[in-house]
């Protein structure tokens, strides 16, 4: 039964990779003034760092809807076990960002173009969590991608 629950656990967790960074978003770089950022530039700590300001979703040209990061919790790393298989996530972090928005403009699970006064312009993944709270719509955007330095840390652990 765990380890069917660990399966289970694991090709979510994949999915969620796959939805979260799309190949175009790894092709663009930094620039400075506000513009396009890439979420493979941004960490847990940059993000969450930015719990209860405001992002602004950019739906079209002329609407802009927007939402609080709320919390960004943050999952425990895979413990490393010697002399058992290297975890397929091993040396990955996994968080999640949960943002509550109007109940009046509804976001649809997708892609969106976000906008960030300290971190600038980039698109990421969100979807609707939950039923609508009284005080707004939440969101959540699922992250579960290699940390930096954990290639090395797979080399490291698997020369032994």
């Amino acid at each position: 039964m765990k380890s069917r629950r660990k399966f289970i656990i694991d090709c979510s967790a994949v999915m969620a990779v796959l939805t979260v960074a799309p190949i175009n978003l790894l092709n663009r770089t930094a620039t400075s003034g506000g513009g396009y950022q890439s979420l493979e530039q941004m960490n847990y700590a940059v993000l969450a760092g930015q719990l209860n300001t405001l992002f602004r979703v950019r739906v079209s040209p002329q609407q802009v809807v927007a939402l609080k990061l709320l919390k960004a919790p943050l999952a425990p790393p895979t413990p490393i076990r010697p002399g058992h298989r290297l975890p397929g996530d091993a040396g990955y972090e996994k968080f999640s960002l949960i943002f509550s928005g109007p109940k009046d403009a509804l976001l649809a699970s997708a892609i969106h173009q976000f906008e960030h006064e300290h971190l600038g312009r980039f698109e990421m993944y969100i979807g609707q969590i939950g039923m609508p709270h009284p005080d707004g719509v939440r969101y959540e955007a699922g992250f579960n991608r290699p940390e930096p330095g954990a290639s090395l840390l797979a080399k490291t652990t698997k020369a032994t």
